[in-house]
């Protein structure tokens, strides 16, 4: 009788053995396929570029990784465009065309209006520079389309004194098709001036 139970014994310890093992050799599996799968992924991302014989590795990733940075940068580089302004025709004729593929015709009608307020005149025939000082630009991704506000400060130089002024605006953001004119392929709607008022005024 005890071998007959002894027998039995072994043979549920010899079972949950083989359980055991199975169901480990089953983990170890499904491991090394889900290894493989993510080595396989990752390994699909990598380019070699060859530069002058020598191979150099980069690794793609989604074009969405880096959309918060290139949306800070097309708004960025669209004020300076269209913000920077040097006593110089040709300077700021060349600067408003390339400002003007990054946003819509809201630009265009802001352009139009400092023209006919003389603006520009003013500046060339005063000898006077601008510049924007860039201090943030919130954008939110979250909402189609994007809605963003910038800060920025513009200063104004003229030969007896330098002017600051408080610059806050707002666009939209839409998605369109990369090119040399919107590298990031983005375009700016509605652009508007929320505030633009002098806050320091000093004397050379």
């Amino acid at each position: 009788m005890k071998e007959l139970l002894q027998l039995e014994k072994d043979f549920q310890r010899g079972r949950l053995l083989v359980i055991v093992a199975f169901a480990c050799s089953f983990l170890i599996s499904i491991t090394a396929v889900v290894l493989a799968f993510k080595y396989s992924n990752d390994f699909s991302k990598r380019i070699y570029l060859v530069n002058r014989g020598e191979a150099i590795e980069v690794t793609c990733g989604d074009v969405t990784d880096n959309r918060p940075a290139e949306a800070r940068h097309h708004v960025s580089r669209f004020h300076e465009l269209f913000f920077n302004v040097s006593p110089d025709p040709k300077s700021i004729d060349d600067n408003m065309k390339k400002a003007l593929f990054l946003c819509d015709e809201s630009a265009k009608k802001l352009h139009d209006n400092l023209s006919e307020q003389n603006f520009y005149r003013e500046m060339i025939q005063g000898n006077v520079t601008q510049r924007v000082k860039i201090d943030s630009v919130l954008t939110d991704l979250r909402i189609y389309p994007y809605r963003t506000i910038t800060y920025a400060t513009l200063i104004q130089e003229r030969a007896t004194a330098i002017s600051e002024r408080q610059l806050i605006t707002q666009t939209y953001l839409v998605d369109i098709n990369r090119s040399d004119n919107s590298p990031n392929g983005f375009l700016m709607r509605d652009f508007q001036i929320l505030t633009s008022k002098i806050v320091r005024e000093r004397s050379k």
